[in-house]
């Protein structure tokens, strides 16, 4: 599956790759709150539930 915004690898773009995911996002020098649009984003297209600690640690991860 293709990343609609280009900001998430193609290779992360399945349901399966939840924790890759999440890795990915904890790695980008991004702001908290754009890494949580991004995690939710991926979410919903590739039909996976986002836990609301899933949420808080990429967000925590991000400078504000």
């Amino acid at each position: 599956m293709e990343s609609p915004t280009g900001l998430m690898p193609e290779q992360l773009m399945s349901a399966g790759m939840k924790r890759q995911a999440l890795d990915y996002l904890l790695a980008q020098p991004w702001p908290g709150d754009f890494k949580l649009q991004v995690l939710y984003g991926w979410g919903n297209v590739v039909g996976n539930l986002i836990s609301a600690s899933d949420a808080a640690i990429v967000h925590a991860s991000g400078w504000k």
